[in-house]
């Protein structure tokens, strides 16, 4: 699983924690363009995790360029912390990844990589 977040957020800490007691193995990058394909390309994620709290505009674009890339567009994309006032534009510009809030973060990694896991 791959979380884009920026360094600088307060609050990576906190998505990080939840994250890791997921089980899963866990790489983190900053949404910047293009470096964040490159992470996905190493990492080569199962998930990916965007966080939209901190410059929504980057989360929003690395989610859009994700779900139209051709090796990409098949990569589950979350997009967690969105602004109630950018829900909207994220569903628009990035209506393959789904929104969901930091509380339901980890149930929805669980219900996205579990079948995965056991098939």
């Amino acid at each position: 699983m791959l979380l884009l977040q920026f360094d600088t957020d307060p609050d990576c800490q906190a998505r990080r924690e939840i994250l890791e007691k997921t089980g899963f193995t866990l790489a983190v990058a900053e949404p910047r363009w293009p470096t964040f394909f490159d992470a996905v390309n190493r990492e080569q994620p199962d998930l990916i995790v965007i966080a939209a709290n901190i410059l929504p505009s980057h989360a929003l674009e690395a989610a859009r360029y994700l779900g139209d890339g051709f090796n990409t567009r098949n990569i589950p994309v979350l997009l967690v912390d969105v602004n109630p006032k950018d829900e909207m534009r994220a569903r628009s510009s990035a209506p393959r990844a789904r929104i969901v809030a930091r509380e339901e973060l980890a149930q929805a990694v669980q219900q996205t990589l579990q079948p995965k896991v056991s098939s």
